[in-house]
C-alpha cells in the first residue's frame, strides 16, 4: 500500500473511532442506566474531548500529515496503557482494543480483551479491581505512525 493510501487509512480509522466513542458515550450516559450526575458529566465531557482530539488527529494527517501523524502519534500513547489500582484507573480507546494484560485481584490471570472506543477514569473511587494491560492496536499504531513520519513527510 502506497504512502498517500495509508494516510488515508489511519486518518479513516482515528476519525471512525472518535467519532464511535462519542456516539457510545452519549448512549451509555443517556440511557437511562447511568445517574446524570454533575461529575458523570465531567467524566463524559472529559473522554468527548478526547474523542474529539481523536477526531481531529484524522483530519490533520488528510490536510498536514507530518502534524497529523505527530498528533496521531501521541493519540495512541494516551491508549496503549489501561489500568485499575483501588482507585485509579484509566482506560481510553478510540477505536479497536485488542488488549492483554494481568489481573491480579485473587491472583495473577492472564487476561486477553477486545473492545470498541471505550473511556474509565477514576480517581478516589475503589472498585476493588487491580489490573494492567497492553492495547496491542494501539501499540501496533504507534510502531506504523512512526514509520510514516521517518519517511520525512511534509
Amino acid at each position: 500500500m502506497n504512502t498517500k493510501n495509508q494516510l488515508k487509512a489511519l486518518a479513516i480509522y482515528q476519525m471512525l473511532g472518535g467519532l464511535l466513542g462519542i456516539g457510545l458515550t452519549i448512549w451509555v450516559m443517556f440511557s437511562g442506566e447511568v445517574t446524570v450526575t454533575q461529575q458523570v458529566l465531567r467524566l463524559g465531557l472529559f473522554a468527548g474531548v478526547l474523542y474529539v482530539f481523536s477526531i481531529l488527529c484524522g483530519r490533520f494527517i488528510l490536510r498536514n500529515p507530518k502534524r497529523g501523524l505527530q498528533l496521531s502519534l501521541l493519540n495512541q500513547v494516551f491508549q496503549v496503557l489501561y489500568f485499575s489500582f483501588g482507585a485509579y484507573g484509566f482506560q481510553y480507546v478510540a477505536g479497536l482494543r485488542v488488549g492483554v494484560g494481568v489481573d491480579m485481584v485473587g491472583g495473577w490471570l492472564f487476561k486477553f480483551r477486545l473492545a470498541l472506543s471505550s473511556f474509565h477514569f477514576s480517581i478516589g473511587t475503589d472498585l476493588g479491581q487491580k489490573f494492567i494491560g497492553i492495547n496491542l492496536v494501539a501499540l501496533f499504531l504507534i510502531f506504523w505512525i512512526e514509520r510514516l513520519l521517518e519517511r520525512n513527510l511534509n
